[in-house]
């Protein structure tokens, strides 16, 4: 019995048959190809070999059967294909190679691809370079491209329109070596050269660096905030400086005010009244004026007092004070100033034989009332710069002054602060 026996059998053995070498065929041309890109590419002649020999044996089965429908292919043209051997052993021989030759196939394919996959060959470099997130490209002087990754393809066509073939051209039409492309990415661009033996290669990547140049920019415009911070901050100290000269200066030039009001005042006030002129007096006031100046650090606020009633007694004018003095130095040293300019006010303008200065603490405020013995001053006064730098020290303080001149000219001074009381 030959192959044409295979036509007695059932329709459905038939067509299963065709399947498995269509199966068949189809495998071990697969098998080629994928030999064919390994690293050894002598192993596909075999494989070669065993793909003609399936066709061949494709075509005895389509003579067998003598259909197209059942075969491969159409018998016509292969009427002269003959095989000698007779039996049913063959047939079952024929198809047990169908099943080897489809097992040998399916395991040659998934040899290959893992031989691809883990070992070192053309495919295996491309699809190594093309997973990389950088781009890679390498040429020759001349600018022809031997291998070119997805990425640098991609960087390519968002940059040029497509791809280029010409790795010069290409990085000819690059701004500069860092790009910033629509999507808001941005690539930095690197030419070097590689030697392999006396051959010279061109090497182009392109590194992402989106994040260092955002970070970058984020610096920058840190940095000029802190340039203009620092600019601010030097006109700040230069004004810091001018006002605390003009603070110095108006400290110095109150002081002068304040001690040579005081001495001139008890000047006057002692050559108006004494009908001899008591040389001595005269002479212990003004040699201390000099050395009130000079004096660095004023005296705490009850020895100034005491001191400032000790000197208006001497011209016969009393200084009395009702209520203790804040426990604050420097509100201490602000109310006796106000003290001495108030009694100052009272002998030079007013007059006055007694000042009283009255002294009250509530809750958090200090109240202060200077009152005086003399005559009422005009209703509509002028503030000298004695007044004027009284007000300025209370306000800065946070308090208020005001100033009463009916029926009796008075000075009332509200501070917060103040303490325990000396």
């Amino acid at each position: 019995m030959c192959m044409a026996d295979f036509y007695a059998w059932p329709w459905v053995l038939r067509t299963l048959i065709t399947f498995l070498l269509a199966l068949c065929v189809l495998a071990q041309t697969l098998a080629v190809i994928l030999s064919f890109y390994s690293r050894r590419r002598l192993k596909a002649l075999p494989e070669l070999c065993a793909l003609a020999a399936l066709l061949f044996c494709s075509l005895l089965y389509g003579q067998a059967v003598n259909s197209v429908e059942t075969g491969l292919l159409a018998p016509v043209g292969f009427g002269a294909l003959r095989l000698g051997v007779q039996g049913r052993g063959w047939l079952w021989g024929f198809l047990a190679a169908m099943l080897f030759l489809l097992a040998r196939g399916v395991w040659l394919c998934l040899r290959r691809c893992r031989e691809i996959t883990t070992g070192i060959s053309a495919l295996s470099v491309k699809n190594a370079i093309d997973s990389l997130r950088s781009g890679v490209l390498f040429s020759k002087p001349d600018g022809y491209i031997l291998l070119s990754n997805a990425q640098m393809q991609r960087l390519m066509t968002a940059i040029a329109g497509r791809v280029q073939h010409n790795s010069r051209d290409f990085y000819a039409l690059l701004p500069s070596d860092v790009c910033r492309l629509p999507d808001g990415s941005s690539w930095q661009f690197t030419k070097t050269e590689i030697r392999i033996g006396k051959k010279t290669y061109v090497q182009l990547t392109a590194a992402d660096i989106t994040e260092r140049w955002a970070l970058t920019e984020q610096l920058r415009r840190q940095n000029g905030q802190l340039a203009q911070k620092s600019e601010e901050l030097k006109c700040a100290i230069a004004s810091l400086r001018t006002l605390s000269r003009e603070r110095e200066a108006q400290k110095v030039k109150m002081r002068a005010h304040d001690i040579l009001g005081q001495r001139l005042s008890l000047l006057l006030r002692t050559v108006r009244d004494a009908r001899e002129v008591d040389y001595n007096l005269l002479r212990g006031l003004s040699q201390g004026l000099l050395d009130a100046l000079k004096e660095d650090t004023a005296p705490c606020a009850q020895d100034f007092l005491d001191r400032l009633r000790q000197e208006f007694d001497v011209i016969g004018v009393g200084i009395r004070l009702e209520g203790p003095l804040p426990g604050d130095r420097a509100l201490g040293e602000l109310f006796a100033d106000i003290v001495r300019e108030g009694a100052t006010n009272a002998v030079r303008h007013g007059l006055a034989t007694q000042v009283l200065i009255q002294l009250e603490h509530e809750k958090d405020v200090c109240h202060m009332r200077i009152t005086n013995n003399g005559p009422p001053p005009p209703e509509n006064i002028r503030e000298g710069e004695g007044l004027g730098g009284i007000r300025k020290k209370v306000t800065a303080r946070g308090g208020a002054l005001r100033v009463v001149t009916r029926p009796r000219f008075a000075l009332e001074i509200d501070i917060p602060g103040g303490g325990q009381d000396i």
